[in-house]
């Protein structure tokens, strides 16, 4: 064996005998070779290679009790090279492959499956990122009874109605703290133009861009009917009037317009969410400041690049935390 093997012994002379046709060394060396393989610290590519050369092509020599007993041997090692795999299957002991590693999204998985783990806030905010484009996590974030609704905001799209009524009550207890400016009127007028002409490319750009919303935004809503609902919190955030919203809804969409019950659902939930907690809940939505084009400057109503603000309502963004729960 290479140096790799600390104090292997030297087998070359074994390997001598191994070639007398008098006598068969063959199984004693295959398993001391075995040995030495599973022994060693680490496999490099040199250990592999001198191994599945020594052991290829002993294996379908030797007698069945020791294809047997390396084949017990190697079960759990899961380096073994693929032509010793091979030639143990080709005697019937084939060897079963190792499992493949748990990937970072597996072990995501297993965490918010275990209702024991304690999930701080940075690992619940990796979960919450994944589980933004994942809806088998973010129904088992959901269903967490340790994870306080205004922490489960980026997932309001998968919540059922109770729970984004839990959800947008806590965004709300905080979002009238932070600074609402009107948005322009020129933003609903040119939305209402795009619906009335049913132009829905132009209105989803049109409002995407007000809002300063990531490219595809409606592509967070994977569900039609979700999707709907988070165009009429986008529809509440860039400040248009009830009369506006109804008019959208009716034209913009023949299924929608043809459905009372969801025009009806729809007209409540923008009536029921005030603009500055539809734009707290896009903002948790997409993980990203929410903007608006105000007074000819393109600013942040919310997040990191919000401009300070000198009055004392806007002094109160920083008072009361998002999160009251332990950090990790």
């Amino acid at each position: 064996m290479p140096p790799s093997v600390a104090g292997a012994p030297d087998l070359s002379g074994l390997i001598e005998l191994s070639r007398d046709p008098a006598l068969d060394l063959k199984p004693v060396i295959l398993r001391v070779q075995t040995d030495l393989f599973l022994a060693a610290p680490v496999h490099d590519r040199a250990i592999l290679r001198e191994f599945e050369s020594l052991a290829a092509g002993l294996i379908p020599t030797v007698d069945e009790e020791t294809a047997r007993v390396v084949a017990e041997k190697l079960k759990g090692c899961p380096d073994v090279p693929a032509n010793v795999r091979a030639a143990l299957e080709a005697r019937g002991f084939p060897i079963a492959l190792p499992p493949e590693p748990e990937t970072e999204a597996e072990a995501d998985r297993a965490l918010a499956e275990n209702p024991g783990a304690l999930i701080g806030t940075r690992v619940l905010d990796r979960l919450l990122t994944r589980a933004r484009t994942d809806a088998d996590l973010a129904q088992i974030l959901l269903a967490r009874p340790d994870i306080p609704p205004a922490d489960l905001a980026p997932l309001w799209l998968y919540a059922g109605p109770e729970q984004r009524s839990a959800i947008t009550q806590a965004v709300e207890a905080t979002a009238a703290l932070r600074p609402c400016p009107p948005a322009p009127r020129a933003l609903a007028t040119r939305l209402v133009e795009h619906s009335h002409a049913r132009d829905v490319p132009a209105f989803i750009t049109a409002l995407g861009q007000g809002l300063g919303l990531p490219p595809n935004y409606l592509g967070a809503a994977v569900d039609p009917v979700a999707r709907y609902d988070l165009l009429t919190l986008a529809l509440r955030a860039a400040d248009l009037r009830e009369g506006e919203a109804v008019f959208v809804f009716l034209t913009l969409n023949d299924s929608v317009a043809r459905s009372v019950d969801r025009v009806f659902s729809l007209v409540t939930l923008f009536r029921e969410t005030s603009r500055a907690t539809a734009r707290d809940l896009l903002c948790a939505i997409f993980g990203v400041p929410v903007m608006e084009r105000a007074a000819g400057e393109h600013q942040p109503l919310h997040g990191p690049e919000s401009k300070r603000g000198s009055t004392a309502a806007e002094r109160l963004r920083t008072v009361l935390p998002m999160r009251l729960r332990r950090t990790s």
